[in-house]
C-alpha cells in the first residue's frame, strides 16, 4: 500500500525529460510514490547511500506530501532524488514548496554528508532552478539558512541567489531569472 498517488515515471534519457534532469555528476529524478512512502515512513530501500536518508529528508518528504508537491508527474516543481552517476546511489533530495507571493517557490535540498563538498549541491540547484525559470509564470526562488550554516550561505550565492532582508532568525535569499548561472557545468563547486 502506498500513500502518494502512485505515477508513471519514465527514466531520464537527456540532460532534461519530462521527469529528469542530468548533470555532470548527477540524475536529478522525480521521486516515485514508493520513494516517497519510504521517506514519509523512514523506511530505507536498497539503491539508497548508507547515510540517505538524513532526518531533514524525511522532514522535507512528509512537508512536500502535506503540500501537495510530492509527486506531480511531468512537473517542473515536483520533489527529485539526487543519485549520484557513478554509483546510481540516491544521495540527497531537493524540491519545491510554492510561497504566497505569486511567481515564487522556495527550494528545499539536502546532501548526504558522505557526498559534500564535491559540488552536487550546487550541480542540482542550478539544474532545478534552470528547471523552473523554463516556466514564465515562476518569476523568483527563494531559500532560507540557519545563520551558523555557512557551507549553505556559501552555496547560495555561488549558485546565483542573493541575500534579502526576512522575518525571523534564518538568513535568506532570492534568485530572479537574470542572476541565474549560465550553465549547470560551469557553476564552481561549492561545499555541499
Amino acid at each position: 500500500m502506498t500513500i502518494t498517488p502512485e505515477h508513471a515515471v519514465p527514466p531520464a534519457e537527456n540532460s532534461a525529460t519530462a521527469t529528469g534532469i542530468t548533470t555532470n555528476h548527477l540524475q536529478l529524478d522525480q521521486i516515485s510514490s514508493t520513494e516517497a512512502d519510504a521517506l514519509i515512513i523512514q523506511h530505507r530501500l536498497p539503491d539508497w547511500a548508507d547515510d540517505f536518508p538524513q532526518p531533514m529528508d524525511c522532514d522535507a518528504a512528509r512537508q512536500f506530501f502535506e503540500e501537495g508537491v510530492m509527486v506531480a508527474a511531468g512537473d517542473a516543481m515536483a520533489t527529485r532524488l539526487l543519485r549520484e552517476r557513478t554509483t546510481a546511489e540516491v544521495v540527497g533530495t531537493i524540491g519545491f514548496l510554492p510561497l504566497p507571493e505569486p511567481g515564487a517557490v522556495e527550494v528545499s535540498y539536502s546532501v548526504v554528508p558522505s557526498r559534500r563538498g564535491r559540488g552536487y549541491a550546487t550541480e542540482a540547484l542550478v539544474a532545478v532552478a534552470h528547471n523552473a525559470f523554463e516556466h514564465p509564470e515562476i518569476t523568483m526562488v527563494t531559500a532560507s539558512t540557519e545563520a551558523d550554516n555557512t557551507a549553505s550561505q556559501e552555496l547560495l550565492l555561488t549558485a546565483g541567489f542573493l541575500p534579502v532582508e526576512g522575518p525571523g532568525l534564518s538568513l535568506n535569499f532570492v534568485l530572479r531569472r537574470p542572476q541565474l548561472p549560465e550553465d549547470t557545468a560551469q557553476a564552481p563547486a561549492a561545499s555541499l
